[in-house]
């Protein structure tokens, strides 16, 4: 009579035979062999949007006087915005502040003073003519503000070019499949695998700091203009493939 084999012996050759008729599957069904491939894609576009922030804060010994000043210039530099046609709903503030800080002396406390600042901001279709009859109106001296540029892309322009880029990472992906499957042997019989939104892309914006605006009114920028945003996307594709 056969003795009955070890437990562990019996899992070790059920294991063998499932590897054995998986390998045979493989060989019969050529259906699991796979490429895995990342499309990518790159575009280069002109900005079609302008945001100008402006920055100005004022600091005196006493609390009233510096937001006095602060809300001056404040009020200086929206006249000068509305002057050359901006609503006042298109006149964005933000980050009011007021802060308090020692005074020293020749190391010694010689009382308090006091910080207010406030932001303004912008925005509007970009052109060069625009932007320096934008710049040029608010370099007044009785507002003197701080400022920074930005260069994007508008809401319509963003999605269209969100749309182009998939499509060119897509024929990417397909025609390195296609000769990587050739090169091979292969041919591309499916799709098994779609991945995408991990590594959306990103809108990318171009930042200028012209420091204060009387040196920028001094100062010619006739020429000026945008450089294109690069802007850039990718998708993953898993192709079925068989031979051929």
């Amino acid at each position: 009579m056969q003795s009955p084999l070890h437990p562990k012996l019996k899992r070790i050759k059920k294991m063998k035979k499932l590897i054995l008729l998986a390998l045979i599957g493989f060989l019969i069904n050529p259906a699991f062999a796979q490429l895995n491939i990342t499309g990518t894609a790159t575009m280069n576009v002109a900005p079609e949007e302008t945001i100008v922030s402006y920055s100005i804060s004022s600091t005196h010994d006493n609390y009233e006087e510096a937001i006095g000043t602060m809300t001056s210039r404040i009020d200086a530099l929206t006249r000068a915005l509305s002057r050359i046609g901006f609503k006042k709903e298109e006149i964005k503030t933000a980050n009011f502040n007021i802060r308090q800080s020692r005074k020293y002396k020749q190391g010694e406390l010689r009382g308090h003073e006091y910080t207010a600042s406030q932001q303004l901001e912008i925005q509007f279709d970009y052109s060069t003519k625009r932007l320096l009859e934008v710049l040029n109106s608010t370099a007044a001296d009785d507002a003197s503000p701080a400022v920074s540029i930005t260069f994007g892309m508008s809401d319509a322009q963003e999605k269209e070019v969100k749309t182009q880029l998939l499509k060119l990472a897509v024929a990417d992906a397909k025609a390195k499949a296609e000769l990587l499957a050739q090169e091979t042997g292969y041919k591309i019989t499916g799709i098994r695998e779609i991945n995408y939104g991990s590594s959306s892309p990103q809108v990318p914006r171009q930042s200028a700091n012209v420091g204060m605006m009387k040196t920028f009114a001094e100062s010619d920028m006739s020429n000026f203009e945008a450089k294109d945003l690069t802007v850039s996307d990718q998708v993953y594709i898993s192709y079925q493939i068989g031979n051929e």
